[in-house]
């Protein structure tokens, strides 16, 4: 029985090596259905708000032909992180300020974007608004600090979906 196996397995691999192009299979991307989400609406907090449209005029001033892209996935990524950091007692991921911290700095490596260099100053800005948000000290999240983080990545991924318009 496991050589009926192997060889069927075996005729089967042939068969496709032979005739792999003319077999019509259907399309198996399972990623066809999947939504990406930004924050299009400003933010209500002045302060991010302004440090928002700093990063805006940053990408805008290096604009290039990949800026768009680059700056849609950023803001995507930055909306999940939002929802990353919303999570609360139960489903709690992050729970105090350097893994925010951490996590906005990798921002740009985890969707292998290479970017270094090209936007100057963006990086920096980016990490001032978190600062403004949630302060430098590592400290747990609370409530209202966890509030403000998510405030403070809805805002970037709004600066972001922004920049990439």
């Amino acid at each position: 029985m496991k050589n009926n196996a192997i060889l069927i397995i075996g005729v089967a691999i042939l068969l496709f090596g032979l005739f792999g192009n003319d077999i019509n299979l259907p399309n198996l991307n399972i990623y066809n259905n999947t939504s990406v989400e930004y924050i299009t609406e400003k933010p209500d907090n002045k302060e991010l708000l302004d440090q928002a449209n700093d990063i805006v005029d940053i990408i805008k001033s290096n604009y290039s032909d990949s800026s768009k892209e680059e700056c849609l996935k950023l803001a995507a990524l930055y909306y999940d992180l939002s929802i990353l950091i919303s999570l609360d007692k139960e489903d709690e991921v992050i729970t105090d300020t350097a893994s925010i911290q951490e996590a906005n700095s990798l921002a740009g490596k985890m969707l292998k974007l290479d970017i270094k260099g090209k936007y100057p100053g963006l990086a920096e800005a980016a990490k001032n608004l978190v600062i403004i948000a949630i302060g430098e000290e590592d400290v747990s999240l609370n409530d209202e600090s966890r509030s403000a983080a998510k405030d403070a990545f809805e805002s970037l991924s709004w600066a972001f979906y922004q920049g990439a318009n």
